[in-house]
């Protein structure tokens, strides 16, 4: 009887023990969206998913420059996708300086979209599957 209690606390500690080193997959989810601005695609731009710190996340950044027809498609560092979670959005879109005089080139977008912070942007990508997540800005 004792062996049998002793034999089930040790697998039961071994399976806490394998529960609480687990840690978040590292596997990068294909994701992909398009971004419109007041109803068109905006043709320009980065838009960036910051990991959100309030909902327990941490990591990497994923970034995308954003396509002529609005279109993006993530990667983190220099691979393709973004780890599952929770993130913050932001979006920078800037006309080219039309000279060499100009020193703060124009922002197509309100500025607080450049702030992942106070664009209110967020967003979830799921585990085990392609994510298509559109962004309509006003």
């Amino acid at each position: 009887m004792a062996l049998a209690r002793m034999l089930l606390w040790s697998v039961a500690l071994g399976v806490m023990l394998l529960v609480g080193c687990q840690q978040k997959s590292t596997e990068l989810i294909h994701t992909t969206g398009k971004v419109r601005y007041k109803g068109a695609p905006l043709n320009t731009g980065i838009i960036v998913f910051s990991p959100d710190p309030t909902k327990g996340e941490s990591g990497k950044i994923a970034v995308s420059k954003i396509e002529p027809d609005g279109t993006y498609t993530l990667k983190t560092e220099d691979k393709a996708g973004a780890s599952a979670g929770w993130y913050r959005v932001s979006v920078v879109s800037l006309a080219n300086a039309a000279s060499a005089y100009d020193v703060v080139p124009m922002s197509y977008l309100p500025e607080k979209y450049r702030d992942p912070q106070q664009s209110l942007l967020q967003c979830e990508i799921k585990p085990n599957r392609d994510n298509h997540l559109d962004f309509n800005l006003d």
